[in-house]
């Protein structure tokens, strides 16, 4: 394992030692979409099919929600929503700020999060999809990692049917 100075990702780094993780960071120019991952990465079109994609949302006075989907999927709102017991008119992008708050970036969010105000939603599809790619936290930096390792080190998780493919 591989250890990085104090960065927005070193909290997910530090849980996913918590839970005796293997894993492997991938230092790559900052992304934030999909065109960005083929563009400025090694990664190719089945690094991302093989991907989580984790997209940050507010859902109500305080509480944050990550829903950690297949790379190429899309959300579903109305079923995140239900899967954290909100209405869907308050299931919201998260704002820059609540991303800094978080230590992340776009680009770089990740499911491993240990906030007590964030309720991490995996798609029931990403469950047996094994070794993943996965964000770190920074828009510069991938992890990789075993799902069933990353959802172990992520303590407030649900999984439902919230995306299509």
């Amino acid at each position: 394992m591989e250890s990085l100075p104090t960065t927005p990702h070193s909290t997910a780094l530090r849980l996913l030692e918590g839970a005796g993780a293997a894993y492997i960071v991938h230092r790559h120019e900052p992304i934030r979409t999909g065109e960005d991952i083929l563009a400025h990465t090694a990664f190719t079109q089945e690094n991302v099919v093989l991907s989580v994609k984790t997209l940050a949302f507010s859902s109500g006075s305080d509480s944050i929600v990550l829903a950690s989907i297949p790379g190429p999927g899309r959300i579903r709102y109305g079923q995140l929503a239900a899967a954290v017991g909100v209405r869907r008119s308050d299931v919201r992008p998260a704002s820059p700020e609540i991303l800094q708050r978080l230590g992340m970036e776009p680009g770089g969010v990740t499911p491993l999060c240990a906030d007590p105000l964030v309720t991490v939603v995996f798609d029931t599809a990403v469950t047996t999809m094994g070794r993943v790619l996965c964000g770190s936290g920074s828009s510069d930096h991938t992890l990789e990692a075993d799902l069933s390792d990353i959802m172990k080190a992520v303590p407030q998780r649900v999984v439902a049917d919230i995306a299509s493919l």
